[in-house]
């Protein structure tokens, strides 16, 4: 049991170490890259709160709903890499920042959300 315990232990830590590698090189790609993001993020939480208003309301609807908004987000990530990458890898930090929170990963996603909040700040006053 032990062993299990400290493999999903070093698989969260993992996950955390990786998480923060991408959001560096974030932090370090060029001002235009970042803004993208941050306008990917943007539009992702503009959808998310007008369907749902906030993560308390959205974690009430069913299951089923849930797994369906985040297809839809997977659609616009997929959707956008072609024409907009740097939107798309931001629609696909937004949903991993909601995978993480409805799953209750506060460590991840409580990172995550800091910055994926302040690229979207930036983003939405340019």
């Amino acid at each position: 049991m032990n062993l299990l315990l400290h493999r999903r232990a070093d698989s969260a830590l993992s996950e955390l170490d990786e998480l923060r590698r991408i959001l560096d090189r974030l932090r370090s790609s060029d001002p235009q890259t970042r803004f993208a993001v941050g306008a990917g993020v943007c539009l992702a939480n503009i959808d998310f709160l007008r369907r749902f208003s906030g993560i308390e309301a959205f974690r009430r609807i069913p299951a089923e709903d849930q797994k369906r908004f985040c297809q839809d987000l997977n659609d616009l990530e997929l959707g956008l890499r072609s024409q907009e990458p740097g939107m798309a890898i931001g629609v696909g930090l937004y949903r991993i920042w909601l995978t993480d929170a409805l799953a209750e990963r506060y460590i991840v996603a409580d990172l995550l959300g800091e910055e994926l909040a302040e690229l979207s700040r930036r983003a939405a006053s340019a």
